[in-house]
C-alpha cells in the first residue's frame, strides 16, 4: 500500500473513530524511516555508517535457556598467532575488543579509518577469528563504526559530539547460535536486548560477549550503553557487523 493510501485510510479512521490527531502522518513517517534503514542495510554504502555486506541470519535453533540465550561470557585473551595488517603480532593498543564465541575467539583490531570516515569522526576495525583448532583468519578487512546515532536519540548525539565514542557491536553465528560481542568506552556499562529479553553485560572496555536468540539481529537485537551519570543510549548496528559462517 502506498503512503498516500495509508494516510487516507487512517484519516478516514480519525474522522469516524476519533483517533489521536496526526496519527496518519506519524505512521507514514515511521514507515519511511524503517524503509530508509532497510535500504541502508541492503545498500552497503560507506558515506554515513559503513562497511558493506550486511547479512541477516536464518532462523536459529534453540540456544541456551528458553529465556533467550545464556549469560555474559568471561573476557578472553588474544590468541597466539593473531597479526595486524603489517603482519606483526598485535599489541594490546591495537586490540579494540576480544571475546569467546562458541569454539572460536573473535578479535577486533584497530584500523586507520578512511578519509570520509575520519572526517565524520568515525573509527574502524578489522575482524579476525581464531578457532580452537586451526589457523586464525580474517572475517572482515574493514568495519567502520561510531558514525551514527539512532534518529531522535539526544543522549547518543550528545555523547557522539563529545568525541567519547559510541562503542562497537558485532554479532556472530557459530554452531547454530548467535553471539553478540560488544565494546564500550571506559566508564560505561552495556546491555543487550534480544526479542525483549534483557542481557546485562556490565562494563566492557575490552569487550564482552553474550549469547542471544534472534533470527534477524538488525530487527530483533538492540545494544544499549549507559554513562556514569545514568544517561542511556543505543549503539547502532553497522551494516556488515552481523557475520555468518
Amino acid at each position: 500500500m502506498r503512503d498516500n493510501e495509508v494516510a487516507a485510510l487512517l484519516d478516514h479512521a480519525v474522522a469516524t473513530v476519533e483517533l489521536p490527531p496526526g496519527l496518519a502522518q506519524r505512521v507514514v513517517t515511521r514507515s519511511r524511516a524503517r524503509r530508509r534503514r532497510r535500504l541502508l542495510l541492503s545498500g552497503g554504502t560507506v558515506a554515513v555508517v559503513v562497511a558493506a555486506g550486511a547479512l541477516l541470519l536464518p532462523q536459529l535453533g534453540p540456544a541456551g535457556s528458553e529465556g533467550g540465550g545464556t549469560g555474559p561470557i568471561a573476557a578472553a585473551e588474544v590468541p597466539v598467532g593473531i597479526v595486524g595488517p603489517d603482519g606483526r603480532p598485535v599489541t594490546q593498543a591495537q586490540v579494540v575488543a576480544v571475546g569467546r564465541v562458541g569454539t572460536e575467539t573473535l578479535v577486533l583490531i584497530r584500523r586507520e579509518p578512511r578519509a570520509e570516515e575520519r572526517a565524520a569522526g568515525g573509527q574502524a576495525v578489522e575482524v579476525l577469528t581464531a578457532p580452537d583448532v586451526g589457523e586464525p583468519r580474517r572475517l572482515l578487512d574493514h568495519l567502520s563504526y561510531d558514525l551514527a546515532c539512532v534518529d531522535g536519540d539526544v543522549v547518543c548525539a550528545a555523547v557522539r559530539s563529545a568525541g567519547g565514542g559510541l562503542g562497537v557491536a558485532v554479532a556472530r553465528r557459530s554452531n547454530g547460535r548467535l553471539y553478540v560481542l560488544v565494546q564500550v568506552p571506559q566508564g560505561r556499562t552495556v546491555e543487550v536486548v534480544a526479542n525483549g529479553v534483557l542481557h546485562p553485560l556490565g562494563p566492557a572496555p575490552r569487550g564482552a560477549v553474550v549469547e542471544v536468540v534472534a533470527a534477524e539481529p538488525y530487527e530483533e537485537v538492540q545494544v544499549w550503553a549507559s554513562t556514569e551519570d545514568g544517561r542511556r543510549y543505543q549503539i547502532p548496528w553497522a551494516p556488515g557487523a552481523v557475520l555468518i559462517e
